[in-house]
């Protein structure tokens, strides 16, 4: 029904929807002259339409110049430029807020930017500001869900219209979810024949409303499919759970006030997530971590998928694994570019404060050069095989977005905030466990003196780093705002002001006056 061979040979029908401008708002068509008056009339139109929603989502997060994702990896985080590697500016530029720079950077060639390495233009980072490509994939969701139930289609079930619908409420609130992370507050629109400008809705509001249409659809997604090529590259109830989790995590991080039900409602569904999923998804061995990353595994809830052999290909800035490799993972590359800044690292792994076992040391570092500087730091987490193994190439893994172990780490954190510490040390003991390490004792505090909500986010950070969560977690936190936690922290003030968002387009800007920039970009 849906394999990656599928999903190649029909991601001409994205077509319909990238081949048009920029410039407008939301870039809706009515739904007539999108889909056409021979088209919503058997289930295959339906599975078409379907894929072309996942082919966007791939095309607008992953893919050359598109670099959303990969954001989280780069901004207020501890990776440095290797001293004998290519000067990457925007890494620095990232790490240290100055978004505009890299934006600005990408109009020319020129200056500091020349290299190959330095430009970001090589890169693209179109869609850094401008959120129009993301709600391309919203219209063609609602879309989806505003033609599934008509009569005309004959050849379908109810069950297989509930199921559309859901997959098309997954990839509506999933791109709403990527859209706030980035910007905060962003227009929410349901109608697919709707162009009219709207006013950027209140972050809260908009993910309640993802929410609610989460809650009433989620149940008519399967738990996982039979064919394990479809598993994590199509929507799932863990997938749907997991993304609901994530949005109340975050909701709590900016409505104090009612943080409490948060912590509550994520509690109630990573319980339903771990305890009803039936066997449909697993911690796999830390052994296994290629089987993993390379993706449709066990432990995978979603993913955006990537095979060599269908002419999908990730764009370079869609994973850090392309500029943290060398020889002998790489061919002609005697050095990485990058290198994780020594005392982060020794907060999250040295023997002073979590003990000297870990098998993700083992299994993503090249120990003896862990901490160092000189371009021999090689993070092999993401490992699977190359096309040719030359300089620019990223491995063949995929882009999880959601993976089962973060059922435990997100509902551990909300324990904690509970007050919940023995149920919270268990659920972080599960990741630990798996890992080979010690196992955490003691409640608020524990064996390494370290407060049971610092053990849980560095935990979190041992366990996602490079994965695109870190700046995200940071910010719901508000982990961003000390040093601690961060080499790049910003004030208090520089974040109510938005200093953790992106700027937005100046093309977004004119086409709808109702949009106000954050004050912190104007």
């Amino acid at each position: 029904m849906f394999s990656r061979k599928y999903l190649f040979m029909i991601g001409v029908v994205a077509v319909l929807f990238s081949a048009t401008g920029c410039k407008k708002f939301l870039n809706v068509d009515p739904v007539d002259s999108m889909s056409g008056n021979n088209f919503w009339k058997s289930k295959d139109d339906v599975e078409k339409f379907t894929t072309s929603a996942y082919v966007l989502l791939r095309n607008y997060t992953c893919m050359d110049g598109y670099t959303l994702l990969a954001m989280a990896d780069y901004r207020a985080t501890a990776w440095i430029p290797s001293t004998p590697g290519k000067d990457l500016l925007y890494v620095g530029d990232l790490n240290n807020n100055r978004i505009k720079t890299v934006v600005n950077s990408t109009a020319s060639t020129s200056g500091s930017y020349g290299s190959f390495y330095k430009t970001p233009t090589n890169f693209g980072f179109k869609n850094m500001t401008n959120w129009g490509y993301l709600y391309r994939v919203v219209t063609t969701a609602n879309t989806i869900i505003a033609n599934i139930d008509s009569k005309d289609i004959l050849d379908i079930t109810d069950a297989e219209r509930k199921q559309y619908k859901a997959e098309a409420i997954f990839i509506r609130s999933l791109t709403y979810f990527l859209m706030v992370r980035h910007w905060g507050d962003v227009p929410y629109v349901t109608d697919p024949s709707d162009d009219q400008p709207h006013e950027r809705m209140n972050q809260l509001e908009v993910f309640r409303n993802c929410l609610s249409a989460l809650a009433g659809s989620k149940d008519d997604l399967p738990w996982t499919f039979g064919d394990p090529t479809m598993r994590g590259v199509r929507a799932m109830r863990g997938g749907a759970l997991a993304l609901m989790m994530e949005m109340n995590m975050w909701m709590a991080g900016f409505d104090e006030n009612n943080a409490k039900t948060y912590y509550e409602e994520t509690v109630r569904l990573g319980t339903e997530l771990i305890t009803q999923n039936g066997g449909a998804y697993e911690l796999l061995p830390l052994e296994n971590f290629k089987e993993i990353f390379k993706g449709t595994s066990k432990e995978s809830l979603f993913e955006i998928g990537q095979d060599y052999n269908f002419g999908e290909t990730f764009g370079l800035l869609a994973s850090v694994a392309n500029i943290v490799l060398r020889t002998p993972y790489k061919k002609n590359v005697t050095a990485t570019y990058l290198y994780y800044a020594t005392p982060y690292l020794k907060q999250l792994y040295d023997q002073e404060n979590n003990g000297p076992a870990d098998k993700r040391i083992d299994n993503w570092f090249e120990e003896p050069n862990m901490y160092t500087s000189d371009g021999q730091f090689v993070f092999k987490k993401f490992l699977n095989t190359f096309a040719t193994q030359q300089e620019t190439e990223n491995p063949n893994d995929a882009k999880i977005l959601f993976r089962y172990v973060d059922a435990y780490l997100l509902r551990a954190e909300a324990l904690e905030k509970l007050g919940r510490y023995a149920e919270a040390v268990q659920d972080v003991n599960m990741v630990r466990q798996r890992a080979g390490a010690e196992l955490y004792t003691g409640l608020e505090t524990n064996q390494f003196g370290q407060l049971l909500g610092d053990a849980i986010w560095w935990e979190r950070e041992r366990e996602l780093m490079g994965e695109s969560s870190t700046f995200y977690d940071l910010v719901r936190t508000r982990r961003i705002l000390s040093g601690q936690y961060t080499p790049f922290p910003i004030t208090y003030d520089e974040f109510l002001n938005g200093a953790w968002t992106y700027p937005i387009h100046q093309d977004v800007l004119l086409a709808n006056p109702k949009v106000k920039p954050n004050p912190f970009w104007m």
